[in-house]
């Protein structure tokens, strides 16, 4: 699955599609862990979106949130037809995970899809560990430098339960702030619980600060606090550090992590974690497209 939706994406543009309004982005991660007995993985996010008609601006939206793991391929595949980029239907990512992503993704990724339930939408979980399938709705926008989106989606028939997000983000003068809540119900109508996070990114000259209050509640998980931030050591060349602190220390998870940058051609990063899980290094190489 991972292999066949990498090859895909990747030979996409090279069709004629390309001359009708396509667009592909994203970023595929891929490395070694010592996280885990399989110790190598595979990652891929990634959307492709393709303008139906050049005179109404219906499109059709293709993407993936996916995992390579020995023996198992946890993911979640969205498609969707959209109108004038605004406007989604069909089963789309939620609004949730529009904003304050892992503090561990791109630098231990591996450790990012094991601590999922913190960042992540339920929606998401759901379909990458009992693959559920939700189908929904979006509507996103932009108004004096604040970012919306909204979501509500269907998993009744696979999953037993319905939700409704939404994320902002406001765009300041060196700084974003950021917020986002998930509402989960089961089939009855009575509520499963409530998702929540609210943060902050900062940059500094070349450094970059965030932090991030997460309150994963229908995901089962103990309220945590994510810092992290990133010192330019040179052009190429970054020191980060980074954590997620539970209440009680009860599942904490931390690294530090040295990355070089090769341009157009991607970025190798390697990293040390501690925490509930352990010790181990991760080696990473990402490439953003």
């Amino acid at each position: 699955m991972f292999r066949s939706t990498c090859l895909t994406l990747a030979l996409l543009p090279a069709t004629p599609l390309a001359a009708q309004g396509f667009n592909l982005s994203g970023t595929i991660d891929a490395g070694v862990t010592g996280q885990t007995d399989a110790s190598l993985f595979g990652a891929i996010d990634a959307t492709a979106t393709l303008r139906l008609s050049k005179s109404v601006p219906l499109g059709f939206e293709f993407g993936t949130y996916t995992f390579a793991l020995d023996g198992k391929n946890p993911h979640e595949t969205y498609a969707a037809f959209t109108w004038d980029d605004r406007f989604k239907l069909g089963a789309l990512r939620p609004a949730y995970d529009a904003v304050l992503p892992s503090v561990f993704e791109h630098v231990a990724p591996y450790l990012a899809y094991s601590r999922a339930e913190y960042a992540r939408s339920f929606n998401t979980i759901e379909a990458m560990r009992r693959t559920a399938v939700p189908w929904g709705l979006s509507a996103q926008g932009t108004h004096h430098g604040l970012d919306w989106i909204v979501s509500v989606h269907d998993a009744s028939s696979k999953g037993g339960f319905r939700s409704a997000s939404a994320a902002v983000t406001y765009h300041g003068q060196g700084y974003q702030l950021m917020a986002a809540v998930e509402d989960i119900q089961d089939d009855s109508g009575t509520r499963d619980g409530v998702n929540a996070k609210i943060g902050a990114r900062m940059t500094y000259r070349t450094s970059e600060f965030g932090i991030a209050y997460l309150h994963p509640e229908a995901n089962n998980r103990p309220d945590a606090l994510a810092l992290d931030a990133r010192f330019a050591m040179g052009k190429r060349v970054a020191l980060a550090v980074m954590g997620e602190f539970t209440e009680n220390a009860k599942d904490d998870a931390y690294g530090v992590a040295l990355s070089h940058d090769f341009r157009e051609y991607g970025t190798a990063t390697l990293a040390a974690t501690d925490g509930a899980a352990g010790q181990a290094m991760h080696l990473t190489y990402s490439y953003r497209f």
